[in-house]
């Protein structure tokens, strides 16, 4: 006799199922974030005619452009192509990208990040879909919770994956920077490659059967190309909008540092590049502090209802200060530009102080996206879907210029920036909050249950 499975287990599996794809496809995406610069870096010094010994800030800045541009559509794509269908194809794409590293050579790797930015914007779309087709509005926040936890793992077991594979692999260290021979790297990304398939597995067998779903019982409309842009262009115009502008270029330029620039800087320190494992542990602690907010800061906010978002962008404000302290204090200026030994600095760079930085920019992260995603859903209500697809847009095209200018960049010009958006970015959302709730710092974050019935019973009383 066969098991019949509830509606709410039905939920369960599905959330779970994806929630786990997503890990694998994110775990080989986090890792080659934080390398592609060292690792083309050390194959345009053996061969310059291959690939720009930049290009790993290219191609990323590539990546962020062909996402913001691809955003504009993909939310259109969803109406005529089933949301496990886009999670399939874009698993398939982040598994193809790999294959760039397989031969190293500018018009391949270009031309993956290009693609690799498509698949980001289709994933993005097909995430949130296929929650609401499997999700009710009784279970919404509950599953969300759910997969947004299980999806941050993917930095910290990219952490894991990268010890396993810089335990086997051989490398060098030339008394400057860590060298990849060419068929280390094939290792590395072909390695990536694989786990990145269990992704596509996972989507593969996603259940589609639908019960008491959010997208079951909404009116499916689809609208045409033109009335879309004509929604963005509405959107776009709103005072609310154009404030946030400063907060999503700020978080452009955030995960740039945290992904990209710092642990460039890392591999790039001679101090630092000797060590194998500091990435690793870099964006093992990232996933550490990702996973333990999603734990105790959302529990500690709900208690702090009366403060709202005060908290969040507190937390987010303090921990981007020290990091950028401790950064300016051990990380000698030229080392987001090129290989240096010049250690004029006033904290020795080691593996326990990226531990540290590591740790606060995992929770920096999580504390800014939260942030997002509450204020999104106030700025401008009536264009709710709009407003975050904007700020991905922003964001985008933010980290595409920064990371097109940092091979001219000092660490110093670096912690200014990120000093200076971070005051504007903050400042505007602050406006907005008081824009939007009669001049209070307020945001919708409710109460906790026993807190309601007890203002119910005073009420009653």
């Amino acid at each position: 006799m066969l098991l019949q499975l509830t509606p709410r287990r039905h939920e369960l599996i599905s959330v779970f199922m994806m929630s786990i794809g997503t890990t694998f496809m994110f775990l080989g995406y986090d890792v080659q974030s934080m390398m592609a610069e060292s690792v083309l870096h050390s194959v345009s010094t053996k061969n310059p005619d291959r690939i720009s010994e930049y290009a790993g800030y290219y191609g990323q800045a590539i990546q962020y452009i062909s996402f913001a541009f691809f955003s504009l559509f993909t939310a259109t794509i969803q109406y005529y192509i089933s949301s496990k269908s886009m999670l399939v194809l874009s698993s398939i794409l982040f598994t193809t990208c790999y294959i760039a590293y397989i031969h190293v050579n500018s018009y391949i790797f270009y031309s993956s990040q290009l693609l690799l930015g498509f698949a980001y914007a289709m994933y993005n779309s097909a995430e949130g879909t296929y929650l609401s087709e499997h999700s009710s509005r009784r279970t919404i926040d509950s599953n969300s919770a759910l997969e947004t936890g299980l999806g941050h793992t993917s930095l910290f077991f990219g952490g894991v994956t990268m010890l396993f594979v810089f335990h086997f692999v051989p490398h060098t260290f030339d008394g400057h920077f860590l060298n990849f021979d060419e068929h280390v790297v094939q290792v590395i990304y072909f390695s990536l490659m694989t786990l990145t398939i269990v992704s596509v597995v996972l989507f593969t067998f996603l259940p589609t059967k639908q019960f008491d779903s959010i997208a079951l019982n909404t009116p499916r409309v689809t609208p045409s190309l033109l009335s879309q842009f004509k929604r963005f262009g509405e959107s776009f115009t709103h005072l609310n909008t154009s404030l946030l502008i400063f907060t999503y270029v700020y978080m452009g330029c955030m995960v740039s540092f945290m992904y990209g620039i710092y642990p460039t800087s890392l591999s790039f320190t001679s101090e630092t590049a000797s060590d194998v494992y500091i990435i690793a542990l870099y964006l093992l602690s990232s996933g550490a502090a990702a996973f333990l907010s999603a734990m105790f800061i959302r529990p500690m906010i709900k208690r702090l209802h009366k403060y709202k978002l005060i908290v969040p962008m507190a937390i987010h404000c303090i921990s981007m200060a020290i990091v950028m302290i401790l950064v300016y204090c051990s990380v000698p200026n030229e080392a987001t530009q090129k290989p240096t030994s010049n250690m004029n600095v006033l904290i020795t760079p080691s593996r326990y102080l990226s531990i540290v930085i590591g740790f606060l920019l995992g929770f920096a992260d999580f504390t800014i996206t939260m942030t997002r995603s509450v204020i999104c859903q106030i700025a401008v209500p009536e264009y709710r879907a709009e407003m975050f697809s904007l700020t991905r847009i922003y964001q985008c095209v933010a980290s595409c210029v920064i990371l097109f200018i940092s091979p001219y960049l000092t660490v110093t010009s670096w912690i200014l920036i990120l000093i200076t958006f971070l005051l504007a970015g903050i400042a505007a959302m602050f406006a907005v909050l008081c824009r939007t709730h009669n001049n209070t710092v307020a945001a919708p974050i409710e109460p906790l249950e026993e807190e309601k019935d007890e203002k119910f019973t005073e009420e009653k009383a």
